[in-house]
């Protein structure tokens, strides 16, 4: 399609584009790509002219979230976990977690010592996979600084582990920031779930991945440990930094991954790395109901809002300006367009002109994107590696393509045509 192929040509133009390379894939829920291009360089310097493939390796961040709780939904289909478990009786780090209220100054000197109070319910399996459990990624809460610096912690949420490690406080042992299921935020949620997972099954989430997930879609280039497999695995899409607006490719340099690396845990919320071509199968099989990987039901289950009220009205602000804009949440108090389930967020009412409502999305830090749409029969991603994340650019473009796309698609419905675009 002429359209979608300008688009993306324009967006990773050497000279003007705003972008070194991305990827955009449309399939169906016959299976059919419909359609499937990659545009730009491996790299971000201006002179290098080798072409992205579709088999590049990107660290997928968030997006690494879906494939969690795909995972927690196996196990509950199973009977081996319940959404409403407490989950602090199965993994130990988090029997005596507490909520963090404020930092006070307790002396003349102006020490900061944490106003803590005990939760009152359980920490449900749901909470941790919808981020209503009260885990707040420290890199976004100036509440859970303060008191990092007031406990001498030096790990944070890109440290690499969730478990004790050196003579520091790991990434992810942290207070909550509320009581869970009263509130939403953003946070490591899913990589505590990964560690469940890890408990119940008595393997690593990487072990349990590839066997239950991965081997059955086929995909070979996922993984947690990149470094363990450097003959096998593809060639990675650098990441990229954007440092000014509107200067072509001098808005670009190239930046390391903040993630730490090797990995001392399998953090299920941030920690795989992976292709267009591997996760465009999860996303299909998704949206062809599940198998081999799970049942319909089981798919509804995962794609079912699943917040209270209270959680939902809380959801929009956290979210920040640029996933309200793909989600067309209009402001901070426009608390019935989307929900979250599952699997990511989920609109409650069509966007005009894009996705209709019941769409499921969610993204990844270095500014990748993905949703899957069952009423009109098609799932997406648009996969990029550009530092920092929500950059406005990026959601210009991922609206831009999927604005054209639906209105080719309604097109195509009107004329009756079908195959790829």
């Amino acid at each position: 399609m002429d359209s979608l192929d300008r688009i993306l040509d324009g967006f990773t133009d050497p000279s003007t584009g705003s972008l070194h390379g991305a990827v955009f894939i449309v399939v169906d829920r016959s299976g059919k790509t419909l359609y499937s291009r990659t545009s730009g360089r491996t790299n971000a310097d201006a002179h290098n002219v080798e072409p992205l493939k579709l088999d590049s390796l990107y660290w997928i961040a968030s997006m690494t979230k879906l494939v969690t709780a795909v995972a927690v939904m196996q196990l509950v289909e199973r009977g081996v976990l319940s959404l409403d478990d407490d989950v602090r009786e199965r993994v130990p780090q988090l029997k005596n977690i507490q909520i963090l209220r404020d930092m006070k100054p307790s002396s003349s000197q102006g020490v900061m010592q944490p106003e803590l109070q005990p939760v009152q319910g359980k920490i449900t399996l749901r909470d941790l996979v919808c981020h209503a459990s009260g885990f707040v990624y420290d890199s976004s809460s100036s509440l859970l600084k303060t008191w990092s610096k007031s406990e001498g912690r030096k790990a944070h949420t890109f440290s690499g582990s969730l478990t004790h490690y050196s003579c520091y406080k790991d990434g992810y042992t942290h207070p909550l920031l509320f009581e869970p299921g009263t509130s939403w935020g953003y946070g490591a949620g899913l990589d505590w779930a990964g560690r469940l997972i890890e408990t119940v099954c008595n393997c690593s989430l990487e072990e349990y991945m590839q066997s239950n997930i991965w081997s059955k879609l086929g995909a070979t280039s996922t993984t947690f440990h990149p470094e363990l497999y450097p003959e096998t695995l593809p060639q990675k899409l650098e990441m990229a930094n954007r440092v000014s607006i509107g200067q072509g490719t001098k808005s670009v340099k190239p930046s390391p991954v903040i993630l730490g690396q090797p990995l001392k845990d399998d953090l299920g919320g941030i920690g795989l790395w992976s292709t267009p071509n591997d996760f465009i199968k999860l996303l299909t099989a998704l949206l062809r109901g599940g198998q081999p990987l799970l049942t319909k039901a089981s798919v509804d289950i995962l794609c079912r809002p699943q917040l209270s009220d209270a959680s939902r009205a809380a959801m929009p602000k956290p979210l920040g300006g640029q996933m309200r804009r793909v989600l067309g949440i209009k402001s901070v108090d426009d608390i019935d367009q989307a929900d979250h389930c599952l699997a990511g967020t989920i609109t409650l009412k069509d966007i005009p002109g894009r996705r209709p409502s019941g769409t499921v999305n969610w993204s990844g830090l270095p500014n990748l994107h993905w949703w899957i749409d069952q009423q009109t029969g098609i799932t997406a991603a648009l996969f990029t590696q550009l530092m920092p994340p929500g950059d406005a650019a990026v959601t210009g473009l991922l609206i831009e393509l999927e604005t054209v796309l639906y209105k080719a698609l309604r097109k195509r419905e009107n004329a009756g045509v079908s195959g790829r675009l």
